[in-house]
């Protein structure tokens, strides 16, 4: 039913989107429900992490057992009066922690026969235990070395403020030296406090979809296009129905969180997340999608948390290394797209491993004071999974993730458990991250609208969430995003009515996807960071198993329709000599190729996947069929040295389950290409930012990262990609506007080629010298709708104060609009632009004034020769006509003279 809406919503049919209730009614209501916080909870503390998952729990008062004393519970875990563990009405009372319900049942109430392996202690008070520390039966440790631990009881006052602020369901396996999740939990989870209706926090990963963290749930949800791909569209409107149908499916499946968008940029190339960056390399493209996805997702009534904050720009030495930036590249870079995402309404962030100038992100007073009181964020933050590193609440950081401690004793990762809380802080830091998380449950209705209590969801979990709706998005976005970098003698599209056959070529073309839950030959889950040419590896990994489409499954199906042959070899390393024979006698020759990459480690270059057989067998394929077409699925920049070589090529960034059916929507020409380069493709290894090393990671280039670094050479610039059509721009002109517009500028596009398709025209500014920008940036870009031939569309680029404004630091804003000149370069992509208009603010830089005077001098005097040439000509032209006639005469008359002299004679 979820699904259904979202459907016809996107498809004209009026169904009212879910709206957010307004921050300030939010926190009244959370301010309501904190007031009624006011019992005290069971912590138990000092468990053995190897049989209870964590050190300790904070239980709740939940009834009383069948034999009228008092149990307790939270998430699974039930500590109860077992007055015959075994059945037995002699033996002993005991109070037990178990994960068995013990509700209606007398004696044995974990059902297991026996009173061996529970956690208990001994009793005949079965009013209420005890508090104090006890060595309780717990048996913590492996084979033979078992030994008994102290654990304590205590009573926490006003205790279900501290449920909200702390994870359950995960612990730490001895088996894989791993952490796993609890069957049926989310990615990120707080308790339900049934007492007083307020739901649990259902948070699942969401780079390309809803995480299939289960075996059992792969092929039930939709397996999107990366949120690069999103960037590689450059259009806000597909990303706001992706956005759309992404948050029904969470919403179906019981999620009321997604932990999406990741907003970081593109510092370095080889970044092992590249594919969940949305912005790609600039903060202007990223803070204009961020919008889109998150008023997207929070329609379906499911919260967004953008993340990760901030200065995550790398996977080396993550959970260590200080990214230490100047806060006018930090303003004018890096928190550009948080802040987009806090403007559109983002209900949490997530603070991320690294250190910020010394200190840990989540720990990071500085850096978190910025988020609330210059970016006006008003929701609550949390942890990256295990990335706290101290209580931070004064900090502020407001919740811990995923709530377990790393080792079997060791308590990191434990750092928001009651009783610590309750030692470091005051009431009223407590209160208030309590009441942040309160906030956003009642902004999105959850204490109505949940559908399930883990680890109670094992329905909601299985439920089928894809739709014929959601595949043919999923093409479309895929088709959408892919960039036409080559298109040599009009090679593409194939015209499906004359190609006879095609050959297709290499190991990526039909790669099966990877699925970390399958169990392998060693008993052991698959490597849960490796990633596939659909779906990047890592947190944000979806997988949909036998329903992807590879390049080949989808070349194959189109021809099968049309009576095209397919010959095929899925290696890189096909014979030689069947190689030549097959790609001669093929009307096309397609090579797919491809790259992974994953989170925890950055890839160790940029090259594909197959290194020199791959380059080699695009080599021979190219020289044995001039009409090549190379396929590339890229997690993020690559480098493409054989580009010179083949006919066409075209780039898809991990395009999900529908990835072979978008590329061949381009082949064809069912779709035209209209993706553009998120990023800058570097001509070699140098010419990108490489991962920092050390401890200090020092940001020294500055702003001079991608496109903005003049001293890079790209293959093809940011920014860039062709299609099956030529586009021309008339003449731009400036408009009056109104504040906040500071300039307006009009332009008309025109379709001057035979295809339909759109334009995606881009505003580079060049700002003043004092601003500091490196070169002109990216501000403003607008896609048209599909132009046919000879149509023509109006687009206008407003630019605003803030467009024009840099960081000057100072007052509490921060940001300053020099006087002087700017230009407003159009064009298809960075670096060549159709148009340039001037702007002056205030008044004309000096220097460009008399710049534009000796050019105007230059140029009058210019002109002023060439006239006086003209009219040079054409004064002497009638004196020499004449001067000719005379001399004619006189040659005459001399003839005639001494032809008589000779009749004399």
């Amino acid at each position: 039913v979820v699904g259904t809406v979202a459907v016809l919503r996107l498809s004209g049919v009026f169904v009212q989107a879910f709206e957010p209730l307004p921050w300030d009614e939010a926190y009244e209501k959370a301010e309501e429900t904190l007031s009624k916080m006011t019992i005290p909870l069971l912590e138990v503390s000092g468990l053995c992490k190897r049989q209870f998952h964590i050190n300790s729990l904070l239980l709740q008062p939940i009834g009383t057992t069948a034999s009228g004393a008092p149990y307790y519970g939270t998430f699974g875990h039930y500590f109860y009066y077992d007055a015959s563990c075994d059945g037995n009405p002699y033996a002993e009372g005991r109070w037990v922690l178990s994960d068995t319900n013990p509700a209606g049942k007398y004696g044995d109430m974990d059902s297991d026969g026996q009173c061996a392996d529970e956690v208990y202690t001994t009793t005949g008070n079965s009013s209420g235990p005890v508090l104090g520390t006890y060595n309780w039966s717990v048996s913590c440790g492996e084979d033979g070395n078992m030994t008994e631990i102290p654990v304590t009881l205590r009573s926490i006052p006003e205790g279900e403020k501290f449920l909200l602020l702390r994870g359950l369901g995960w612990r730490f396996s001895y088996k894989t030296q791993f952490y796993v999740y609890d069957k049926w939990v989310y990615i990120g989870n707080t308790p339900a406090i049934p007492r007083l209706g307020v739901p649990s926090l259902n948070m699942q990963d969401a780079a390309g979809g809803f995480r299939t963290s289960y075996p059992d749930i792969v092929e039930t949800v939709t397996v999107w296009p990366s949120l690069l791909c999103m960037g590689a569209t450059w259009d806000p409107s597909l990303v706001y129905r992706f956005g759309v149908n992404l948050g029904s499916e969470f919403k179906a499946k019981g999620a009321n969180g997604i932990l999406g968008p990741s907003l970081n940029l593109h510092r370095v190339a080889r970044n092992g997340r590249n594919f969940e960056y949305m912005g790609g390399e600039d903060p202007h493209l990223g803070s204009i999608l961020a919008k889109p996805y998150v008023q997207g997702v929070q329609s379906e009534g499911v919260f967004a948390v953008a993340k990760h904050w901030i200065f995550n720009e790398q996977e080396t030495n993550r959970g260590t290394e200080s990214s230490n930036v100047d806060d006018k590249v930090a303003f004018e870079l890096y928190l550009a797209p948080f802040q987009a995402a806090v403007d559109a309404g983002a209900s949490a962030i997530m603070c991320s491993y690294n250190r910020e100038g010394g200190k840990y992100s989540c720990s990071n007073p500085y850096y978190l004071g910025i988020l609330r009181n210059k970016l006006g964020f008003k929701g609550f933050v949390q942890s990256d999974w295990w990335a706290s590193h101290d209580s931070s609440l004064v900090e502020g950081l407001d919740q811990e993730m995923p709530g377990t401690s790393s080792g079997d004793f060791d308590e990191h990762g434990e750092y928001f458990r009651a009783s610590l809380l309750e030692q470091l802080h005051n009431k009223t830091a407590v209160d208030l991250a309590a009441k942040r998380v309160l906030a956003v449950m009642h902004r999105f209705n959850l204490f109505q609208t949940n559908i399930c209590t883990p680890p109670d969801c094992e329905k909601a979990f299985q439920s089928y969430v894809v739709s014929p709706a959601s595949l043919a998005l999923a093409r479309e976005l895929a088709a959408k995003s892919v960039v036409m970098l080559k298109n040599e003698g009009g090679v593409l599209p194939l015209d499906a009515t004359k190609t006879k056959s095609i050959l297709v070529l290499g190991a990526a073309s039909n790669a099966p996807p990877y699925d970390p839950n399958r169990i392998g030959p060693d008993g052991n889950p698959g490597v849960w960071n490796i990633g596939d040419y659909y779906s990047g590896g890592g947190s944000g990994h979806v997988t949909a198993g036998n329903s992807t489409v590879t390049p080949l499954d989808g070349l194959k199906a189109h021809a099968a329709l049309h009576g095209i042959e397919v010959i095929s070899d899925e290696t890189n390393t096909p014979d030689a000599a069947w190689l030549e024979e097959n790609a001669k006698k093929a009307d096309a020759v397609i090579v797919v190729a491809g790259a992974i990459s994953g989170e925890g480690e950055d890839r160790k270059n940029l090259s594909l996947d197959g290194g020199a057989d791959l380059e080699q067998l695009i080599q021979r394929a190219a020289a044995a069929n001039p009409k090549t077409i190379v396929l590339v699925e890229a997690p993020g920049a690559v480098l493409l040295p054989w580009k010179d070589e083949v006919a066409g090529i075209l780039m898809m960034f991990l395009g999900g389950q529908e990835a072979g059916n978008g590329f061949v929507d381009i082949i064809y020409g069912d779709t035209p290409p209209q993706g553009r380069l998120p990023l800058s493709l570097p001509l070699t290894e140098y010419d990108s930012i490489a991962p920092g090393l050390g401890d200090d990671v020092p940001y020294s280039e500055g702003l001079q990262i991608g496109y903005r670094n003049t001293n890079f050479q790209a293959a093809y610039p940011f920014g860039f990609g062709l299609t099956y059509t030529t586009f021309s721009y008339s003449k731009a002109i400036l408009e009056n506007c109104t504040k906040p517009c500071i300039a307006k500028i009009r332009t008309t596009v025109t379709n001057t080629g035979n295809g339909t398709a759109p334009a995606v025209l881009q505003l580079y500014l060049s700002m003043p010298m004092v601003a500091g920008q490196p070169t002109e940036i990216l501000k403003g870009f607008q896609k048209t709708s599909d132009l046919a031939p000879n149509a023509s569309e109006d687009l206008v680029f407003d630019l605003t104060e803030k467009d024009m404004s840099y960081w000057s630091g100072g007052d509490f804003e921060g940001w300053s609009m020099a006087p002087g000149s700017y230009f407003a370069n159009l064009g298809e992509h960075y670096g060549e632009y159709q148009h340039k208009l001037m702007i002056c603010h205030l008044h004309c830089d000096q220097s460009t004034k008399l710049h534009i005077f000796f050019w105007l001098f230059l140029s009058l005097a210019f002109v002023l020769c060439i006239v006086a040439g003209l009219f040079g000509y054409i004064l002497q032209n009638p004196n020499k006509q004449r001067i000719k006639r005379k001399r004619d005469r006189e040659a005459q008359e001399e003839l005639l003279e001494a032809a008589d002299s000779s009749s004399s004679d």
